[in-house]
C-alpha cells in the first residue's frame, strides 16, 4: 500500500507517494532526484548520506521515507547563502581534495 508524504526539501514543498519499505536515500535520489545525498555503505557508517531532518543530522540509509513525512529536509544544496558557499560546503571543498576517490 503506498504512503502519500509531504516532504519540504531545501525550502521547497512536496508531495509524493512512496512505498512503506523506501528509504529516504532513495526518494531523494530517485523520486526527487537530489543526487548530492549519496550511498555507500548502506549501514550508516560512512555518513555520505547525512541530510539534517528539522535541523537534526541523520543517516538518510536507515530512515523510512515514510518517518521523515511533514518534516523540513535540507540537503547539502539547502546549505547554501544566497549564491555564495557556506561555511561548511566550503570546508567540504577544502577537504575533498585531501581524500582520494
Amino acid at each position: 500500500m503506498s504512503i502519500k508524504l509531504n516532504l519540504t526539501i531545501n525550502g521547497s514543498k512536496h508531495e509524493i507517494t512512496v512505498e512503506p519499505n523506501e528509504t529516504l536515500l532513495d526518494v531523494l535520489r530517485n523520486k526527487l532526484n537530489i543526487k548530492s545525498v549519496k550511498a555507500a555503505c548502506w549501514q550508516g557508517d560512512c555518513g555520505l548520506c547525512t541530510v539534517l531532518l528539522d535541523g537534526i543530522p541523520v543517516k538518510s540509509c536507515l530512515i523510512l521515507a515514510s518517518e521523515a513525512n511533514n518534516t523540513n529536509i535540507t540537503t547539502v544544496e539547502g546549505l547554501s547563502e544566497g549564491p555564495l558557499l557556506s561555511e561548511l560546503q566550503e570546508s567540504f571543498l577544502q577537504h575533498l581534495s585531501l581524500i582520494h576517490i
